[in-house]
């Protein structure tokens, strides 16, 4: 097991926008930490970065980083290398914080996360917005009983005009998906964290391209869900990087409860009582990036040795409705979820 020491010394694997604009910024504004190292596939990029972060080590190779003494590697690289790369720094004795999605499917998360029990290290998927003031002010809200039994959610991650122009997302073998892997996994994952994670069930799905990207497009740019739960409730997730939409795009979701009804990140609050008054819930001052916010927690799970924030369990379960609803477009037919 990876013990946090003085200076506790973290490794970058992955050198594109997001390690520059949150991760290194993030790891460096926590006292006591030390980025000490940086690989990408682009060398160049990787040691202009390290040259204006400050970092000492740069590499090709990120099993080269790993034999470095780290305690802990932020993973910044494309969907389809996550489950691989995240699986050798926990073999090599690091704690692992993995960009969104940990993996591709639900029985790599399930072996990522008991290799990292096994191994006493702490796994992390960066699902930033729930550190977020609308995300914390809503839970705030959930854990008071003001919605009282959840028994509908709406999930939504919508774009106009908003198509990524990167191999990292458009194309299947390195993405592993379109806006349902992309940007829809961050309201599933408020959306259920906020239900208190009920299980999956049963799932319908469909993809669609619906416009010309190019021979270079191997991904969906519209999907859609329907999903079941154990106890009854049920959800409706869209994702979309080029609908035609009338309503404010963004990432969204909805509950739907027996005593009023919530929208994040609005805040919005419909109470079941006056049908027609809206109420604004209680924000919560928050004063840092999400993505800071998150770093920084998990960082003080491993030096307090606490629980990861986000456990690899509720991982778990936003991997097996977005496999779902893959498999189910892809077999035209709903797809159960195993226990």
């Amino acid at each position: 097991m990876s013990v946090p020491v003085m200076p506790f010394r973290v490794g970058i694997i992955g050198a594109g926008s997001i390690a520059q604009r949150a991760h290194i910024p993030a790891w460096q504004s926590i006292p006591n930490v030390q980025v000490v190292a940086i690989c990408a596939q682009e060398i160049e990029l990787a040691q202009l970065v390290a040259k204006t972060s400050g970092i000492a080590h740069v590499f090709l190779d990120h099993r080269e980083l790993l034999k470095l003494d780290l305690d802990a590697v932020s993973i910044c690289v494309p969907n389809a290398l996550h489950f691989s790369i995240a699986m050798e720094a926990l073999q090599s004795g690091k704690h692992v914080l993995c960009e969104k999605p940990l993996a591709l499917t639900a029985a790599e998360v399930k072996t990522l996360g008991e290799k990292s029990e096994e191994l006493g290290l702490t796994l992390m998927t960066q699902h930033q917005l729930r550190f977020a003031g609308p995300a914390l002010a809503a839970r705030a809200w959930v854990d008071a009983g003001k919605l009282g039994s959840v028994y509908h959610a709406q999930v939504k991650a919508l774009r106009r005009t908003q198509i990524p122009t990167s191999p990292g997302f458009i194309d299947k073998t390195l993405s592993g998906g379109g806006p349902a892997l992309d940007i829809g996994v961050h309201p599933l994952d408020i959306a259920l964290w906020l239900m208190g994670f009920p299980r999956p069930i049963r799932v319908t799905g469909s993809t669609r391209r619906n416009f010309d990207h190019g021979q270079d497009f191997s991904v969906e740019d519209f999907a859609s869900a329907f999903v079941h739960f154990e106890n009854g409730a049920t959800m409706t997730i869209e994702s979309s990087w080029s609908g035609h939409y009338a309503e404010p795009t963004g990432l969204s979701c909805g509950l739907f409860g027996k005593e009023g009804s919530l929208y994040w990140p609005s805040g919005d609050f419909y109470p079941n009582e006056i049908h027609d008054s809206m109420q604004s819930i209680p924000t919560v001052p928050f004063a840092e990036k999400p993505h800071f916010e998150a770093i920084r927690s998990f960082y003080e799970s491993i030096r307090d040795s606490r629980p990861s924030p986000i456990p690899w369990r509720e991982t778990y379960w936003v991997i097996a409705i977005i496999e779902a609803l893959y498999r189910s477009a892809e077999e035209k037919r709903e797809i159960t979820i195993p226990e």
